[in-house]
């Protein structure tokens, strides 16, 4: 099974609000299928990590502390966080109108510091349900492009066909990341 050192993961988090919003489909279940914190937690990510890994984890602000359990289950050290600022939203939210989403970023093994030279916060436009910018994406292959025999991989992905990446997930390949990570489908690409 391919082993990567880079790990870029947008989990289908199941929120405690099934339906919410004046039209009652606004709950991420009305846009794909989601997983439990409980489940996510149980994903064998060290099937595919290399000895030194950095992961790059998406996470709303509702569910950072959901994150940063996902974090050390799979294993990660969190180092800092990457913020995208919504713009032009009025955003969602139960206490505050939220306008952010966040990259909790985790090491394991021997990592070298990043010593990235980039604010850790980007502007742009709210984009479709789940959608995040490729931004992050070009930002990640800068901060990472050191790292010795680099092996890059996006977990639940949307898209396919990246340049220098390895996509997976239901919306990109059609392959539920549990087969992946148990090495029951190629891992090839």
């Amino acid at each position: 099974m391919m082993k990567y050192n880079v790990i870029y993961c947008d989990p289908p988090y199941t929120y405690r609000n099934i339906k919410t919003g004046g039209s009652m489909k606004s709950g991420a279940l009305n846009f794909y299928p989601t997983i439990t914190n409980k489940d996510l937690k149980l994903l064998p990510i060290s099937n595919i990590c290399e000895k030194d890994c950095i992961m790059f984890l998406w996470v709303t602000v509702p569910l950072i502390d959901e994150g940063m359990e996902l974090l050390k289950s799979w294993g990660f050290k969190y180092k800092t966080m990457l913020t995208w600022r919504k713009v032009m939203s009025l955003g969602l939210g139960y206490h505050f109108r939220g306008q952010t989403e966040h990259i909790l970023v985790g090491m394991k093994g021997k990592i070298k510091a990043l010593r990235c030279q980039v604010e850790n916060i980007y502007q742009c436009r709210a984009l479709k349900h789940s959608e995040k910018p490729e931004y992050f994406r070009g930002l990640i292959e800068m901060a990472t492009e050191n790292i010795p025999s680099r092996k890059m991989v996006e977990l639940f992905s949307r898209k396919t066909n990246i340049p220098c990446w390895k996509t997976t997930g239901l919306d990109s390949d059609g392959i539920d990341i549990r087969d992946f990570l148990k090495g029951e489908v190629s891992d090839k690409g």
